[in-house]
């Protein structure tokens, strides 16, 4: 059966509760919903081959027609792109698209931390205070996160923040700290939707995502 519990997040301009619009709702809770879906999802959907189709269709000039009804469903502020709406030449130009610096002031106090992305936001203040996060009788750790009890050991008694963006989000991931990147490392794993409706079948999709 079709899970459809709505996904809700808190608002902390409004102070609200708030139901996500999701893109493609629909198509996701069958996906993953449905066993005949994620019957498609194993054969299809996750697949490199999907994905690269799908992302050489979104970068087509033909998909330049997707945008301004985008944008209208799903009140993007367009206002708050660097660029005009009419300069982008395809969804994909559209979907990286740059903000005006204004859009997101930054706080210059270097001890604060701010957010990297646009998104909905998962916060534990300290990450030692709790053997696993677990989510709808899923669980996982730090280990898992990072894939080794040794990569994740100067983290365990630090602050995590998960941040999900959706398709509506501005996708560019900024610094919340000055710092140094240390050696970067590639999860060579399958290509799923982060959107809870996915994660709550399958909770192992934030530590196995490509």
């Amino acid at each position: 059966m079709v899970e459809k519990a709505p996904i809700e997040y808190f608002d902390r301009y409004s102070g609200e509760i708030r139901r996500e619009k999701i893109y493609g709702e629909r198509w996701l809770r069958w996906v993953y919903g449905n066993p005949l879906g994620r019957l498609t999802l194993w054969l299809f959907f996750r697949r490199g081959f999907f994905s690269s189709w799908y992302g050489r269709r979104m970068a087509s000039p033909e998909s330049r027609s997707r945008i301004e009804p985008f944008i209208r469903e799903y009140g993007i502020n367009s206002e708050e792109f660097a660029d005009e709406v009419s300069s982008y030449s395809s969804f994909n130009d559209f979907f990286v698209r740059r903000l005006k610096p204004s859009a997101r002031p930054i706080d210059e106090d270097e001890k604060t931390a701010v957010f990297p992305a646009d998104g909905r936001h998962l916060g534990f203040a300290d990450i030692s205070a709790r053997d696993a996060i677990f989510a709808k009788g899923q669980s996982f750790t730090l280990p898992r996160l990072f894939g080794s009890s040794e990569a994740s050991a100067p983290y365990e008694k630090g602050t995590l923040v998960i941040s999900r963006l959706c398709p509506l989000d501005y996708h560019r991931f900024h610094f919340p700290v000055s710092g140094k990147v240390s050696s970067p490392n590639l999860i060579n794993g399958c290509l799923q939707s982060v959107n809870p409706i996915a994660l709550r079948k399958n909770l192992a999709i934030l530590w196995g995502n490509k």
